[in-house]
């Protein structure tokens, strides 16, 4: 675990219970301090009443998508925030999709704990 990622405040926007289960175990094994957000809408909520370092945000879910919720938290609360597009979807037109509504990076699900701690060393480099 690398020092500049322990206690940095994350928010992992992810509505399968199994994926927010993993990536929990993965961000705790960081040292990381973390909050679930089920869908979008209360991603914006959360990031309305709490200051992230980063922010997970997964694509498709109810109530509100990733998209969406990207585009409210540019435009209304945090142009600065350091967010992360995570998905199955790997196609070229989806990452385009991510990068157009104003997520910084782009992450597959499945991602094998070492590549993921240093993806994230990366972005929290940058935010």
């Amino acid at each position: 675990m690398d020092p500049k990622i322990k206690n940095k405040k994350v928010l992992f926007v992810e509505d399968d219970e199994a994926n927010q289960y993993y990536l929990g175990l993965i961000l705790e094994e960081m040292g990381c301090s973390f909050e679930l957000a089920s869908n979008g809408q209360e991603a914006v909520d959360k990031v309305r009443g709490t200051k992230f370092n980063i922010i997970f945000m997964d694509l498709r879910m109810p109530v509100m998508d990733g998209f969406k919720a990207t585009q409210i938290i540019r435009q209304q609360i945090d142009q600065n925030i350091f967010i992360v597009a995570i998905s199955a979807n790997v196609v070229p037109e989806i990452v385009d999709q991510c990068i157009a509504a104003g997520m910084n990076g782009f992450i597959a699900k499945g991602v094998d704990v070492e590549k993921f701690e240093s993806e994230m060393l990366s972005w929290i480099v940058k935010s």
